[in-house]
This record gives structure tokens, sequence and C-alpha cells, in this order.
């Protein structure tokens, strides 16, 4: 009789060891395949981030094969009709090879600049327009050429009538736009390109003064 009551004793005290062990393990597993998904949903995340990344497109600036610079930083701005005007450049030089080139301007005017001693100009010509800046030297630079029709574009075919797309196809997707106003930047020369229905309606190519 008493070996029959330590026998059952032995069997119940191995059955609590053993479910024990089993919600112990279980336990583990879990926390473990918890674990697992947790580790795995990040890694997946940071992948997929990161992947994204790569492949996104940056839009915040041109790529320097859009607008390729001069060593001095200055950009040549060349025209369908043959003629560069270097933006950056002394104005009186380009200003006097303009007039040998294209006749001279037809119209012309100053006002006192806002950042250094001296007068920001403007020189109207058919189809465009060329302004120049004083710097901090005293020296007079171009900062800008702004097309104000078709009848001068760039050499590359965009002007004034020109769709986006064909824009997209010579200076590339690397542009930041904003209400229709497209811009690419290298340096500090920026090319603003304005669409209205897909259409170009007006295209500048500047410098910042500083």
């Amino acid at each position: 009789m008493k070996l029959l009551l330590i026998t059952t004793l032995l069997i119940a005290l191995l059955a609590s060891v053993s479910c024990q062990s089993e919600a112990d393990m279980s336990e583990t597993t879990g926390t473990t395949s918890a674990d697992t998904v947790e580790t795995t949903a990040e890694t997946t995340a940071e992948t997929t981030a990161e992947t994204t990344a790569t492949n996104s497109p940056d839009t915040g600036a041109a790529a320097s094969d859009a607008l390729p610079l001069n060593d001095d930083g200055s950009y040549d701005c060349k025209l369908d009709n043959g003629v560069t005007i270097v933006i950056g450049s002394d104005a009186e030089t380009a200003i006097a090879t303009l007039t040998d080139t294209v006749g001279e301007y037809v119209d012309y005017m100053e006002a006192p600049s806002c950042v250094h001693d001296g007068s920001d100009k403007v020189y109207t010509y058919d189809g465009f327009t060329v302004s120049s800046s004083p710097a901090a030297d005293g020296s007079e630079f171009i900062t800008d050429v702004t097309f104000t029709s078709d009848a001068v574009g760039l050499d590359n075919g965009i002007m004034i009538g020109s769709s986006g797309d064909d824009v997209t196809a010579a200076f590339g997707e690397n542009f930041e736009e904003q209400f229709g106003v497209r811009k690419y930047v290298s340096g500090d020369i920026t090319l603003t390109i304005t669409l209205s229905d897909n259409i170009v309606t007006s295209m500048s190519i500047s410098k910042a003064v500083e």
C-alpha cells in the first residue's frame, strides 16, 4: 500500500515538473519568435528605406553636367545664333562682344545696386536681355541672361515655346519645381524656366550676386 502511494506521488511530481518545463519552453519559444519577428521587421524596414533612398531621384539641385561650369565658376550661355555670353565674366568685355556680333542694344536701364557700390544694368537686345552688377572690388560682371521671345534660344534648341519634355530631355530630371517654375542649379548658376500647360513661357540663366 505504501509502495503504491509512493509511486503515485512520484508520478504526480514528474508530471508537474514536465508541465512546468513545457510551459517554460513555450514561453521561451514565444519570446524568441516575437524577437525574431521584431528583428525581421526592423531589418525589412531598414532595407526598404535604404533601397528607396538609393532609387529616389534627388530633385534639390541640378547635376553638374546639366549646367557645366568653367573653372572660375562662370557659365557659357550659348545662343542658337552662334553667340556665347559668359555669365560671371567682365561686363564691359561681354557687352563689347555683343556689339560686335549682334549689334547695339536697343534699350538700356540702370538702378543703384542693393549689394555693392555702383549700378545694376540691363541691356535689351532682340529676343533677350543681359544684366550686369557691380562686384565688391568695383568691377562689373554679367549676372543674367533672360529670354524675352522665341527670336533667340539656346543652342540646344530650348527656347520660349519649347515643351517641358524638351527641357527635361535637354537638361535632365535633376531639378526642383514649384508652381510651374523649374530650377536647375549648378554652383552659383541657376537656370529658371517657367512652364504653363507644359510650355516654356519664360527662361533665364543667372549668377548669384555676393
